[in-house]
């Protein structure tokens, strides 16, 4: 039986002494140096000019009201099983229904035909289903 034995080697850290980040004087040369160019170099990286009330957008985004048709297909076919695809397209009672019955594997039969369908549909087409998903909620 071989026994390796392990050395326990001590490292000694040298930390500069706390200083007064208030005046310069206390300070080597190099940190007050160093202080004074990094203060310059914030000062011209933070310009919040641009930052008007006409440039800021403040229109919200609501996934479920217009949900985008390769997404919803891909998540149809991948995760059906799990209804993730009608959570994402907001048919919350469907996905719930896919949840319940995961077991039978229905659900993801039934989403790998409407992810495909749903991948090939026009513009138009996704839209008024879109639409329809919007009007019966």
């Amino acid at each position: 039986m071989v026994m390796l034995g392990m050395a326990t080697m001590q490292a000694q850290t040298v930390l500069p002494e706390p200083v007064n980040n208030n005046s310069n004087e206390n300070m080597p040369i190099e940190y007050a140096e160093l202080s004074s160019d990094v203060s310059a170099s914030l000062e011209n990286l933070v310009d919040a000019s641009f930052l008007t009330e006409s440039n800021l957008d403040y229109t919200t985004i609501d996934l479920t009201s217009n949900p985008k048709k390769e997404v919803a297909a891909l998540l149809s076919i991948l995760l059906g099983d799990f209804g993730i695809g009608h959570f994402y397209t907001g048919q919350t009672t469907r996905g719930i229904l896919d949840i319940v019955f995961c077991w039978t594997g229905i659900p993801a039969i039934i989403g790998l035909i409407e992810g495909i369908i749903w991948f090939f549909d026009t513009d138009e087409e996704w839209a008024a289903r879109v639409a329809e998903w919007n009007s019966n909620k």
